[in-house]
């Protein structure tokens, strides 16, 4: 009987909570958006996939740059247009970079390590002070060594698996990053902490777009036990748990025990360790920033670089003109003795074009992850209200005609190109790494690993559309997941090297680390 009025009582305190967000807005003018049911608001208006799309189509019907859906009592808030993403994210950055309190997420699954999830504040501001220190702007180039390690074994894998490219490129994402972070040495996708990891983020990828659950609009569902009728998204949550706790300790575990035995190689991990230590300044709070921090580099940047190279692969299999010019720019400048380095950044701006065009072409984050205003605010008339939830469609933003140009759903570098030379004039995609104060710190090591990979696999390959035991062209479907992260459907395709000599150089590089 005590459980039955527990669930009652529940029941009740989630309805005035939802009649209570509801009413106290009545005569406030929000944004425009699609009418919604009583109590359940909008929830049947968001589309089980490709919600970005919906949202543009949505801003276009309302004429606004910004639309409004009620979740339930929560608001979510949509932003659309570029101009808009820059004076609410970029000028009203004091009121637009909070996080929501993502229950499923944090309290449920266990991402409270995750500071790209993080309340603004000042604990947040150490972390990203940190990552900031050791992984973005001049740090970069001090891994530009295991960056080249990492490109130039994918291309041996490449080589010898090329039906295997996503896994492959998998397997170098891991490599380079928990090589940096942790000194761990990674030899192929079995290892422990790849699939350590692979299973939390997958996990993420569910769980990371606004309305996913119910949950996070009513966070009293926490208390319902896991065998009640409906809770089966604390079941989903407890198999999580482990492998997203597991993701943060395992890989800072090892490098203790490392150390300890003697046995650690240079990493962000054990440099900090190793000064804490020498200074006598080692704390709980310490060690706990370094490890969120470094947990949270993988999560951010294993999967969008899976994505975004798996993205460059597709439209290499679909555009054998682009990529035979890009080929062509390549030998021009760098020639066909040498593999690509950091140093030829600046040289072939056909290769720099490509990579903005991967970034624009098919965004890995289609909907930023979620901000929350930290007060109320009004944007061209409208109502934004206190703890609204807000979202960035990048996806619109980088499919902008007026923009970028005609077809913006083909995949074109010159569009970012005049005269042969990177055009100053159009935008180059940040919208792929998120909005304002909140904006992903890795932006320019993914962008460095990107372009390093792309230019050699173009060195040495040939991509073409894969061919059935008939003799049929089958041709790639094109389509994209959908949630936090997208990502291209399965497709085949034919990788080669381009000539014998192309091998030689495969083999050097892969030897020289």
């Amino acid at each position: 009987m005590d459980f039955f009025r527990a669930v009652d009582l529940s029941a009740f305190l989630a309805l005035s909570y939802v009649l209570y967000r509801l009413f106290s807005r009545t005569r406030l003018r929000l944004p425009p958006g699609p009418r919604g049911l009583p109590i359940l608001g909008n929830i049947y208006d968001i589309p089980e996939k490709h919600e970005w799309v919906t949202y543009r189509d949505m801003a276009r019907r309302y004429d606004s740059d910004i639309i409004h859906l009620n979740l339930m009592g929560t608001c979510l808030i949509v932003v659309n247009t570029r101009e808009a993403a820059r004076e609410l994210f970029d000028r009203r950055s004091a009121i637009y970079s909070d996080k929501p309190p993502f229950p499923m997420l944090n309290e449920l699954m266990g991402f409270t390590w995750h500071f790209a999830f993080h309340r603004y504040g000042a604990y947040w501001k150490e972390h990203r002070k940190l990552f900031h220190k050791e992984l973005a702007g001049p740090a970069v180039t001090l891994h530009y060594p295991r960056l080249l390690d990492g490109a130039r074994c994918l291309l041996k894998r490449l080589l010898d698996e090329p039906n295997n490219f996503r896994e492959s490129i998998r397997f170098m994402a891991a490599r380079v990053i928990l090589g940096v972070t942790y000194g761990i040495d990674v030899r192929d996708n079995d290892d422990y902490y790849v699939q350590t990891a692979e299973k939390a983020m997958a996990g993420m990828a569910v769980a990371g777009n606004a309305g996913s659950f119910l949950v996070d609009s009513f966070p009293i569902l926490q208390c319902v036990p896991d065998w009640f009728p409906g809770a089966d998204f604390k079941r989903k949550a407890a198999n999580w748990n482990l492998s997203v706790k597991a993701m943060a300790h395992v890989p800072m575990k090892f490098v203790h025990d490392s150390m300890a035995s003697g046995t650690s190689v240079d990493s962000i991990a054990s440099k900090y360790i190793a000064e804490m230590e020498e200074n006598a300044e080692c704390s709980s709070e310490k060690e706990e920033i370094l490890r969120n921090v470094l947990a949270s580099s993988y999560a951010a940047g294993s999967d969008t670089t899976v994505s975004s190279l798996t993205t460059f692969i597709l439209a290499m299999t679909q555009n054998p003109n682009i990529q035979k010019k890009a080929q062509e720019a390549i030998d021009e400048v760098i020639g066909c003795d040498r593999l690509p380095e950091f140093s030829d950044y600046k040289s072939v701006p056909y290769i720099n074009a490509i990579l903005k065009e991967v970034l624009r072409w098919r965004a890995v984050l289609p909907l930023a992850v979620p901000h929350s205003t930290s007060r109320d605010d009004e944007y061209r008339g409208y109502h934004i209200p206190k703890d609204a939830i807000v979202v960035g469609n990048a996806w619109a933003m980088m499919n902008d005609v007026s923009v970028y140009g005609e077809n913006p759903d083909v995949f074109n570098p010159d569009r970012f190109l005049k005269d042969a030379k990177i055009n100053p004039d159009i935008p180059h995609p940040n919208e792929a790494f998120g909005f304002g104060r909140r904006v992903c710190p890795g932006q320019d090591m993914a962008e460095a690993s990107m372009w390093l990979t792309i230019a050699s696999i173009l060195a040495v390959f040939n991509i073409t559309k894969a061919v059935d035991d008939k003799g049929n062209i089958i041709e790639p479907s094109g389509e994209f997941t959908s949630g936090m992260l997208s990502h291209a459907a399965p497709f085949e395709c034919e990788i080669k090297p381009r000539s014998k000599y192309a091998v030689s150089l495969i083999q050097l590089g892969a030897h020289a680390f």
